[in-house]
């Protein structure tokens, strides 16, 4: 009886560990979002949005690369998660209304995924707001530039 017990026992303990590896990479995530949580309306850095990004990947531990590479690109075919970080280069939002959002050299983290295309940004120096304050976007409007996403880990 022990033996059988034994051999259930270490099969269980190694599908627990190796689960807890494979969430290892969300638990960055986790801290990128809780990063932002915690400096919501708070200047952080100089104040320029890339300052949110870098700060939070280095308090996170993630593994990146200065000064626009946040991880591991991530391609079209990929859905964003919360703690992905967002590179816009020239991009011109447009809504159904008639209003845009340029983004010339803009930089963001993925804070909330709605849909398929619609987040919720965290994001700093953005509307001349030089602190961290979150905003909609709906990613499926861009009518001109280029979105890079990336994958902190």
């Amino acid at each position: 009886m022990k033996t059988i017990v034994s051999l259930i026992l270490v099969p269980f303990f190694l599908i627990t560990f190796v689960s807890a590896v494979a969430q290892e990479p969300d638990s960055i995530a986790k801290k990128i979002l809780d990063f932002c949580e915690k400096h919501k309306g708070k200047k952080v850095g100089k104040g320029e949005c890339w300052d949110l990004a870098k700060e939070a990947l280095n308090e996170s531990g993630a593994t990146w690369t200065p000064p626009y590479m946040f991880g591991k690109p991530l391609s079209k075919k990929e859905a964003l998660r919360a703690g992905d970080i967002l590179q816009f280069e020239k991009v011109k939002i447009e809504s159904p209304d008639g209003s845009w959002k340029d983004l010339p050299h803009h930089t963001a983290i993925v804070f909330k995924v709605i849909d398929k295309n619609k987040i919720i940004m965290a994001e700093q120096n953005a509307n001349g707001k030089k602190f961290v304050l979150f905003s909609e976007a709906d990613l499926s409007q861009i009518t001109k530039g280029k979105l890079t996403s990336f994958r902190p880990n």
